[in-house]
C-alpha cells in the first residue's frame, strides 16, 4: 500500500527538514533507526489515506514496572490531538503509536508527534 499524495507530501517535507532520506520500503512504509530514540516507522493504512506513526525501543530495567508505566501512557493526548496507543512486542520492544488521517497531517505535526513519542518513551 502506498501513502496518499497528501500524506506523502507531508512525509517528504518532514524527511527533508530532518535531512533523512525519503525511501519507502516495498510495503510502502518508511522506517528510520534513530541512534538514541529507537525505530521510527510511518505505515500507510486505510488505502493510504491515514498513517500510523510509531516509535519502538528495546526496554531496559524492570519489565513489570515498564509495562505498567507504558500502559498508563495510552489514551487521548491533547498535546498531539489524538489517541496514543501503547504496546509491547514478543521480543520486549516497547511501542508507542498514533494514527492520523491525511487532513490532520502536516510536516510540523509530524515533527511535534515524533518529539512527543521520543519524550514519552524516554520517560519510561
Amino acid at each position: 500500500m502506498q501513502f496518499s499524495s497528501a500524506i506523502q507530501s507531508s512525509l517528504e517535507a518532514f524527511a527533508n527538514n530532518m535531512k533523512i532520506p525519503f525511501s519507502p520500503q516495498g510495503d510502502g512504509s518508511l522506517s528510520y533507526l534513530l541512534s538514541q530514540s529507537g525505530e521510527l516507522t510511518f505505515t500507510p493504512v486505510e488505502n493510504g489515506n491515514s498513517v500510523v506513526v510509531s516509535l519502538g525501543r528495546a526496554t531496559t530495567g524492570d519489565q513489570n514496572s515498564a509495562n505498567e508505566v507504558l500502559l498508563s501512557k495510552a489514551g487521548f493526548k491533547p498535546e498531539i490531538g489524538t489517541n496514543l496507543h501503547a504496546g509491547k512486542s514478543k521480543d520486549g520492544t516497547l511501542h508507542l503509536a498514533v494514527l492520523y488521517e491525511a487532513g490532520q497531517l502536516s510536516p510540523a505535526k509530524l515533527e511535534q508527534t515524533v518529539d512527543y513519542l521520543i519524550g514519552e518513551l524516554s520517560s519510561l
